[in-house]
């Protein structure tokens, strides 16, 4: 089950390599920085570094993709990157005595539409690294306006959890019941993120990208006794390089 994109993947991919041959295109791709707060109880906020590739073509789509079919008005991808979910559950101190989890890695398949005013985005993520094994699903709308140049990009994202995914990382079984941390056990989740992206030209090769977002977790998530916070924030900032 983890391993069900892999075969569409290995099917798109020369379609992809042949695209590339067909027609040599620049690459505009960097580091950004990145801070997030973490939801779990005396848990700190999360710096760390991540790439960065800037879809040109206006669709607005986040994290590391590759197209297998594109239109003017509509984009088809596949992707990969790792789970956004804070598995060291922010350093905090207060939960170190429960098992530790790993990294999750997700494979992802999704569309873009352009829409008169913006495009509308839908991306189905599979762990496949056997972390928790949990799928994800979003629905995102970016305001981006035609002829989709807008420096600032507002946007807003509806979010499915799977209960695999939920379970793994706010869920509390027996061996970790302590006093103050009865047992718990997450079932599917709802969550939505809201936030703007920027970018910005400094020259013809250099790009300066940045962005600020808010999720807002479900009851299925901030019920859990590990959680202390409904409603996390994030932002980013970092540089790309047109190649």
């Amino acid at each position: 089950m983890p391993y069900k994109f892999l075969p569409l993947i290995a099917c798109l991919f020369p379609l992809y390599a042949h695209a590339e041959t067909a027609a040599p295109r620049t690459w505009d791709v960097g580091l950004a920085v990145t801070a997030n707060q973490s939801p779990f109880v005396d848990g700190d906020t999360v710096i760390s570094a991540r790439p960065v590739k800037l879809n040109n073509s206006g669709f607005d789509i986040p994290g590391i993709t590759w197209s297998f079919s594109k239109a003017p008005q509509r984009e088809f991808y596949v992707g990969a990157g790792l789970d956004e979910w804070d598995h060291e559950r922010g350093d905090s101190q207060t939960l170190s005595d429960m098992r530790k989890l790993d990294r999750a890695v997700n494979v992802r398949v999704g569309g873009a539409w352009k829409l008169p005013s913006g495009v509308a985005n839908v991306d189905v993520a599979q762990d496949v690294a056997n972390a928790h094994k949990g799928t994800q699903a979003k629905l995102r709308y970016t305001h981006n306006p035609a002829p989709h140049q807008a420096s600032v990009r507002p946007y807003v994202e509806a979010q499915w959890l799977s209960s695999k995914l939920t379970d793994y990382y706010v869920g509390v079984d027996a061996a970790e019941v302590k006093a103050g941390r009865p047992a718990y056990q997450a079932g599917s989740a709802v969550a939505l993120k809201t936030g703007l992206t920027l970018r910005k030209a400094l020259t013809p090769k250099l790009t300066l990208v940045g962005g600020v977002d808010a999720t807002h977790y479900g009851s299925a998530i901030t019920d859990s006794p590990l959680v202390e916070r409904s409603t996390v924030w994030g932002t980013y900032a970092g540089m790309t390089y047109r190649w």
